[in-house]
C-alpha cells in the first residue's frame, strides 16, 4: 500500500510528464510545437471601467461596464475557433461569441455558430474598438441584438487591387444563448469595399423577423484611416412592416491621433468629435434626438486607439415627447447631458 507521502507525487510528475507526452521525447519538439501552439490557442480580453456625472441631475456612479475575455486558434490551414464571454456588463454575464470557421479555400470560409451580425460594424459595437464610452445611437436602438446564432459565409477577392468582399448569413433572430425554433430565418447580406487599413465602404441589408417583430433594415457607411487620423459616417433606416413605419438615424466621427514621443505614462493624446441623431419617420415629423460627444484619449499603448483612459462629454438635443419615445424605458439618466471618465484596458 501506498503512503500519504507518496501519493501527492503522481500528480507532480504528471505535471512534468505531460509536456513530453504531448510533444515528443526530447526538449527540440517542445520548442519546435511553441509556435504551432501560439496558433491554436490565442487569448484576448478588454476591460472598461467608468465613472458618469449627469451634468443635468447632480447624480454620479461608478461602474464596470465591460469585462470580456475570449480565445481564438488556427486548428490547421481549414479550421478556426472562436470563444468570447461578458463576465460582467454592468453587472450581467453573458457568452457571446461561440462559432467555428471552415475555410475550404482561399478567400470563402463558413462560419457556424453564435456570431456578431453581416450588419454591424465592429467599432461602433465592439467596446474594444469603439472611440468613445458609449456607442452612438444606431448600435443601440435599431437592432434587437447585435449578435445571433447561425451560418455566415464570409468571400473575399481582389479586383484588379481593390479588396471586395460578401457577407450573407441566416440566423434565428432570437439574439445570443437563445436558440429557439423560428418559422422564418433572420437574413443579412453585406458588400464590402475596400479595407480597414485605408478606406472601406458597405452597404448591407437585414430582414429581421420573428412572431413578435418584423422589421426590414438597410444601411450603409465608409471608414477612412491614416496613420495620423480617422473618419466613419453611417446612415440607416428601419422599417417595421406591420405598421409602415421607418426609424432613421446616422452619425459621423472622428479622431486625431497625436504622438507625444517620449517615454512617459502616455504614448499618444488623441481629440475625438461625434454627431449622431435618429427619429421616426423624419421626413414629416424631423428629426427627434441629436447629441454631441467630445472627447479625448490618452493611450496607454503604442498603438493608437488600444488601451485609453477617456473622458467624454455628451450633450443631448431631444424634441419633446421624445424621452418617452426612445428612452422610457431604460436607464433613467441615459439622456442626460453626461461627463464620463473610463480607463479601457485592452490586451
Amino acid at each position: 500500500m501506498f503512503s500519504k507521502k507518496v501519493i501527492p507525487i503522481f500528480p507532480l510528475l504528471i505535471v512534468l510528464l505531460l509536456p513530453q507526452w504531448l510533444f515528443g521525447q526530447n526538449s527540440d519538439s517542445l520548442k519546435m510545437n511553441v509556435p504551432e501552439l501560439r496558433k491554436w490557442v490565442q487569448f484576448d480580453g478588454v476591460l472598461k471601467n467608468k465613472f458618469e456625472v449627469s451634468t443635468n441631475k447632480g447624480v454620479m456612479r461608478f461602474n464596470v461596464r465591460n469585462s470580456r475575455v475570449g480565445v481564438r486558434g488556427d486548428l490547421g490551414d481549414y479550421v478556426s475557433y472562436r470563444f468570447q464571454v461578458e463576465l460582467s456588463a454592468e453587472g450581467s454575464f453573458s457568452v457571446l461569441d461561440l462559432y467555428g470557421t471552415l475555410k475550404p479555400f482561399k478567400g470563402l470560409s463558413f462560419i457556424f455558430g453564435q456570431v456578431l451580425l453581416p450588419f454591424e460594424n465592429t467599432y461602433i459595437v465592439n467596446v474594444a474598438d469603439m472611440l468613445f464610452a458609449n456607442k452612438p445611437f444606431l448600435g443601440d436602438y435599431f437592432t434587437q441584438n447585435s449578435r445571433d446564432m447561425g451560418l455566415m459565409m464570409n468571400y473575399k477577392f481582389l479586383l484588379g487591387s481593390f479588396p471586395i468582399e460578401a457577407q450573407a448569413g441566416l440566423f434565428n433572430g432570437r439574439g445570443i444563448n437563445n436558440p429557439q425554433w423560428a418559422t422564418q430565418p433572420t437574413y443579412g447580406f453585406r458588400l464590402i469595399v475596400g479595407a480597414m487599413e485605408r478606406f472601406r465602404a458597405t452597404a448591407k441589408i437585414l430582414h429581421y423577423q420573428t412572431e413578435l417583430v418584423n422589421h426590414f433594415l438597410w444601411g450603409a457607411d465608409i471608414h477612412y484611416a491614416h496613420e495620423r487620423f480617422r473618419i466613419e459616417a453611417e446612415v440607416r433606416n428601419r422599417k417595421n412592416i406591420p405598421t409602415g413605419r421607418n426609424l432613421s438615424g446616422a452619425y459621423m466621427q472622428g479622431a486625431w491621433y497625436y504622438n507625444l514621443h517620449h517615454d512617459g505614462m502616455f504614448h499618444y493624446i488623441s481629440p475625438a468629435l461625434r454627431w449622431d441623431a435618429m427619429g421616426y419617420d423624419i421626413k414629416d415629423r424631423g428629426v427627434d434626438v441629436n447629441r454631441i460627444t467630445l472627447g479625448v484619449d490618452f493611450g496607454l499603448a503604442l498603438k493608437p486607439f488600444e488601451s485609453v483612459l477617456r473622458l467624454n462629454y455628451e450633450h443631448f438635443f431631444v424634441q419633446k415627447d421624445a424621452f418617452l419615445t426612445y428612452f422610457e424605458n431604460r436607464d433613467p439618466y441615459v439622456a442626460d447631458n453626461k461627463i464620463t471618465l473610463e480607463l479601457m484596458i485592452k490586451f
